[in-house]
């Protein structure tokens, strides 16, 4: 099954722009964000490395929802599934 990776602001860069990843049926987010599909920048620059998790200022979604209220790491992808990835985002 094919996966779109979108990567946003300075992380585009790290992730090399956007990216179709080919998974196995059944994947779920945490076999995509690994160093097997992904460069290892950008595994570094979205997990954390003492945890293992992603980090809390990294905004990840799923056809535009949220992860973290759909079973963050576990959330299960399907073919044709839009994965975006944002990072930090201040202002004021």
């Amino acid at each position: 099954m094919i996966v779109k990776v979108k990567a946003f602001a300075n992380l585009r860069e790290v992730f090399g722009g956007e990216m179709k990843v080919d998974l196995k049926e059944g994947a779920i987010l945490k076999d995509l964000l690994s160093s097997v599909f992904l460069p290892p920048k950008a595994v570094k620059a979205i997990i954390d490395s003492e945890s293992g998790n992603i980090k809390p200022s990294i905004l990840i979604l799923k056809n535009g929802r949220n992860i973290r209220f759909s079973g963050g790491f576990l959330t299960k992808l399907e073919d044709g599934d839009e994965v975006s990835i944002f990072p930090p985002i201040g202002g004021g």
